[in-house]
């Protein structure tokens, strides 16, 4: 690795946190399930997940009392519950929350954003990027298209070049999962 190299990693296992057992449950019940504080987070997530793939509007209010938890789990799934609400307001939970983070967290938090990020959150994203990207890897699972071209332009001003975790330089960043659609904007 040569110093000033950022390596992308991609895996091709997506976690899926569809509810396919939940789907025929009521939202009153998910709701019933998720707000039981003598069930542990962990056995409330599915539910909570549920909500969240139903785009369920009390979800974020929710995710703010587990963000403001003490319990590391519930944090986590709060985490989750926004990626897969994947909304604009989600989105924007989740940058405001990068930003009061510390360090570690806000890496963690900037990987989930960066999976549900649209083009209306670029700018936040990229004074987040600016924070913590240096040389070494980083794993790009899932991110969108625009949070990798946001990417590419914070490694280009600060003079960090990229490439593939085989070492191959990229002009432009294309894992795997986006290589045809950048050849295809490229023709286009």
């Amino acid at each position: 690795m040569r110093q000033n190299q950022l390596i992308l990693i991609s895996k091709d296992s997506a976690t899926d946190y569809s509810g396919m057992a939940l789907g025929d449950t009521l939202t009153e019940s998910l709701w019933d399930t998720t707000k039981n504080h003598t069930l542990h987070i962990i056995l409330r997530e599915p539910s909570l997940l549920e909500l969240a793939r139903r785009k369920d509007p009390g979800v974020i209010a929710f995710c703010e009392q587990l963000l403001h938890s003490e319990d590391q789990e519930c944090w986590f799934s709060a985490l989750k519950a926004l990626e897969v609400l994947s909304t604009y307001d989600a989105a924007q939970r989740l940058l405001i929350l990068c930003g009061s983070s510390g360090t570690g967290d806000r890496k963690i938090v900037i990987n989930v954003l960066a999976r549900v990020l649209t083009s209306s959150q670029r700018e936040g994203f990229r004074r987040l990027l600016r924070s913590i990207i240096t040389p070494g890897e980083l794993d790009v699972s899932g991110w969108t298209a625009t949070a990798l071209r946001v990417l590419e332009a914070v490694c280009y001003d600060l003079g960090i070049t990229i490439s593939d975790s085989t070492g191959q330089l990229t002009e432009i960043i294309t894992p795997v999962q986006y290589d045809t659609q950048k050849r295809s904007e490229k023709v286009s």
